[in-house]
This record gives C-alpha cells, structure tokens and sequence, in this order.
C-alpha cells in the first residue's frame, strides 16, 4: 500500500499544470489534455484501490474496468461541455459564477450515471443492491471530484470571476461623451448605442456572419474618421473592408493590430486624454486583459479561462477615467474598471469599437 501511494503522489506532482508560454497554449488546455489522456488512467487507479479498499473488490479487476468508465465518463463529459452546455448564450459575465457551479453538479451527476453499470460490474455479488452500487459509487467520485476541482482550479484563470464585482451597467458607464458600435448578436446588423449599451439604433445592414468579424476606424484627413467592418471568410477565401461610415466620429480608436479581422488583440488604443494607464490583451483567454500604471508601477490582470466559461478579451478601447470597453467571449460587450474592480456588461453582439459622439464637422 506504501508503495502505491508513494507512486501516486509522485505522478501527481509530476502532472500538476504550469504557466505555459503563449507558443504552447495555456495551463488549462495542457490540464485539459492531460486528464483526457493520461489522468484518466490515475484517477482509475486511485478509484480502483479506493473501491477494494472500502467494498472489498478485487483490486486488480477494479483498477482495469474504472479506467475504463473514467475515459468513458470524461470523454463524454467533455463532449458536452465543448459542444454545448459550455457555450451557452445565458453564461455571461453576470451568471457565470453560478451557471459554473451548476454545470459542476450536473458533470458529476452525468459521471455517476455512466459509473453505475461499470461500479456494479466490479462489486461482489453480495454487494450488488442499488443502495450498495450507488453508495459505492457516489463515494469513490466523491473523492476524485474533489481531486479533480483542485486540479482545474489550479490551471484556470478565474480572477475576472473572482476578484471583480459585476455591477449595472448605468452605475459604471455615465455622461454622453462616447458612442459604442458593435455587430448584432446574429451578424446582420451594425448597430450604435449609448456608451452603456441603452437606446440602440441600426446604422446599416451587414453580412458578418464569422465569430472574428469586427468594427474599426480609419482616419478620413477630410471627414474626421471613418467606420469600416473587417469581414472574415468562413471558407478561407480571405479578408475584406467594408466601409459602413464616412466621417462617423470626430475622433475614434486607431489599432495598431495587423489588417486582418482575427488581429484584435495587443496595445489597446486609447480616447483618454490624459491617462498613466496603458492596456494590452492577449491572444489566450488566459491572457485576458492586462494594465500597467506608468507613473506608480502598479500592474492589473484579469482573466477568465475555467472549463465551463474560457473567454479572449478582444477588440478594446481605453476611455477617459481609466476606463476599457472590450468584447468579452463571443458576445459580450463589457466596460471595465481595473482599479475599482468593477465590470459590467453593456450589450450582447461583436466587434465593438468606441467613438467620440458626433460627426467630424
């Protein structure tokens, strides 16, 4: 028994999921990757002694078929988060602290269901009542949940769940400075609001229907700056311009992202006029948003990449009062406060972009 353990706990520490360079993916997909492949097989182990030990099951027989059920439940698991439960249009920013825990309970009750045929294979005849099988069963998952809950704690980024306060969005966003542009939900609108995302009106009808579609501006030396969507091509049939507005605003954002509609990422631009505030998102979900105060030093990051919610921070736009607006996964327009810790989510649609309200005259 020693023995065993001793060889657990060593390939334990040799799995636990690292910071991962941006070239190599993030802990998570690594964490992901490795339970799918290979941890399936150690918490099969772990199950297994676990089993002979409380229910007096053949150790040898009990490792081999809870392996087997773990590759079978976790597989299957993961098929329905990655293909459905996980993407969700009601998680946002707003619900995903619960819709997270729900989601965890519902995994755990899918794996007890999958587990129950495979744990009643391995009891002894006299331990074959339902009662049995169930407690037998709920005890092992138990205790490799919980194993498994520190294990994707620790490979998941979840400060902007954890160390922010989702607020409304008039409590945050206030005064008719700025307008926001951004991409209907469903990609056939281009629409404007209020900064906190109230009155919206379509500004034109458009075709953008790929998830990195998105809104910029380009400085018009004649009319002021001009709003234009880049279009990406599901088929690969490469990247275009479409001008929406000439003129739209007397000063807007100017990235300096490469020409591409998937390039939304990086230096974020800036309104502010006087700001020691500079901001940066990253390619990973785990990357998320990142600020540095130039005059004190002081640095922010937060981020949300867990397996039920992983979300990039894209297209953003520095406003005056330290203040980002940015899209938040595939359909949240959020504004952020790093120093106060506060979000909120203005409007569900892409491609966002911030303006200076009012034509260039």
């Amino acid at each position: 028994m020693a023995t065993r353990l001793r060889f657990l706990i060593v390939l334990a520490v040799a799995l636990v999921p690292s910071t991962a360079s941006a070239n190599a993916g993030t802990p998570l997909m690594w964490a992901t990757m490795l339970h799918l492949f290979l941890g399936n097989a150690v918490i099969g182990l772990v199950e297994g002694i676990l089993l002979e030990r409380l229910f007096k099951c053949g150790v040898r027989r009990s490792i081999l078929i809870l392996i087997a059920a773990n590759y079978v439940s976790a597989w299957v698991g993961y098929g329905l988060v990655s293909g459905g439960l996980g993407k969700l249009p009601e998680i946002t920013i707003e619900t995903v602290r619960f819709w997270s825990w729900g989601l965890f309970v519902i995994a755990f009750v899918v794996t007890l269901l999958i587990e129950l045929p495979f744990v009643r294979w391995v009891m002894p005849p006299q331990g074959k009542t339902f009662g049995q099988v169930l407690k037998a069963a709920v005890t092992v998952n138990a205790i490799s949940y919980a194993l498994l809950f520190g294990w994707y704690w620790m490979a998941s980024g979840t400060s902007m769940m954890t160390q922010l306060q989702v607020v409304p969005a008039s409590s945050l966003v206030q005064g008719d400075e700025y307008e926001l542009f951004f991409i209907s939900m469903d990609g056939d609108q281009i629409l404007k609001a209020d900064l906190n995302g109230g009155r919206q009106s379509k500004l034109s009808e458009v075709r953008a229907l790929n998830g990195n579609d998105r809104l910029f501006a380009r400085r018009n030396t004649a009319e002021g700056y001009d709003l234009l969507v880049y279009l990406d091509s599901d088929e690969g049939e490469g990247k275009n311009e479409v001008l929406i507005a000439s003129g739209f605003s007397s000063f807007a954002p100017l990235s300096d992202a490469p020409t591409g509609a998937w390039f939304d990422f990086g230096k974020v631009p800036s309104l502010a006029s006087d700001s020691d505030w500079e901001f940066r998102t990253g390619f990973w979900a785990a990357e998320g948003i990142k600020g540095t105060n130039k005059k004190s030093g002081a640095k922010v990051h937060y981020a949300l990449e867990t397996p039920y919610a992983f979300w990039q921070v894209r297209n953003g736009t520095q406003i005056e009062g330290d203040m980002v607006v940015f899209q938040l996964g595939k359909s949240q327009i959020c504004a952020l406060h790093p120093e106060s810790r506060r979000i909120a989510l203005l409007a569900r649609g892409k491609g966002p972009i911030v303006a200076k309200r009012g034509a260039a005259n």
